[in-house]
C-alpha cells in the first residue's frame, strides 16, 4: 500500500511540473517582452526631448499608448531639473563680500507640474500648441515601475505557496540624461 501511494503522489507531481513549468516560462517571456517594450519606450522618449528641448502634449500622448500595449498598467514619474547659477557670498548681507564663484543647484519639476503645464489652465494657448520649454544643460529623466501584476509572479506565487509575499515590482526602469539643444 505505501508504495502505491509513493507514486500516486509521484505521478501528481510529475504532472504538475509537466504543465506548471511550461505555462510559467511562457508568461516569463511575456513579462520580458513587456520590459523590452517598456524600454525602448522609455528610452525613445527621453531621448526625444532631450535631443529638442521640449515635450509636447502629442509627444506624452504617443509615450503612454506606446507604453501600455497589454495589460501592464505603469507608474510613470517624469522629473525636470533646471539649473540654476547662483554667485557664492562670504557675508550674505555684504554684497561686496562676492568670492567670485558660483554654486550650481537645481530647481526640480515633477510630472504634475509638467502634465499641469502641459493639459491645465497654467499653460498658454489651445493644448496642441503648448510646449514644455527645457533649456540646454538642464536634466530630464523618466522612472518608469509596472503597478500590474505578472500572471508569471502569479503562478510562482501558487507554485511556493506565496513564499514571496511582497508585491515586488518586475519592471522598474530610470532613463534620464542632460538636454542636448533648443530646438523650438
Amino acid at each position: 500500500m505505501p508504495n502505491f501511494i509513493s507514486k500516486f503522489f509521484a505521478s501528481l507531481i510529475a504532472l504538475g511540473v509537466l504543465f506548471l513549468f511550461p505555462t510559467y516560462q511562457i508568461y516569463k517571456k511575456q513579462e520580458d517582452l513587456a520590459y523590452l517594450n517598456a524600454y525602448q519606450t522609455v528610452t525613445e522618449f527621453v531621448d526625444n526631448v532631450r535631443t529638442k528641448g521640449f515635450i509636447t502634449s502629442q509627444m506624452v500622448e504617443d509615450f503612454q499608448q506606446q507604453l501600455h500595449l497589454g495589460d501592464v498598467l505603469y507608474d510613470v514619474e517624469m522629473v525636470h531639473k533646471h539649473k540654476i547659477y547662483t554667485p557664492v557670498y562670504t557675508n550674505t548681507s555684504d554684497l561686496n563680500s562676492y568670492t567670485g564663484e558660483y554654486s550650481v543647484d537645481y530647481e526640480e519639476f515633477f510630472g504634475t507640474q509638467i502634465m499641469d503645464y502641459l493639459y491645465g489652465d497654467s499653460g498658454k494657448g489651445p493644448i496642441e500648441s503648448r510646449k514644455y520649454k527645457l533649456e540646454k544643460d538642464d536634466y530630464f529623466e523618466v522612472y518608469v515601475e509596472n503597478k500590474t501584476k505578472f500572471k508569471s509572479t502569479m503562478l510562482f506565487d501558487y507554485i511556493t505557496l506565496n513564499a514571496s509575499s511582497d508585491n515586488a515590482v518586475v519592471i522598474s526602469i530610470p532613463y534620464g540624461g542632460m538636454v542636448l539643444n533648443e530646438d523650438y
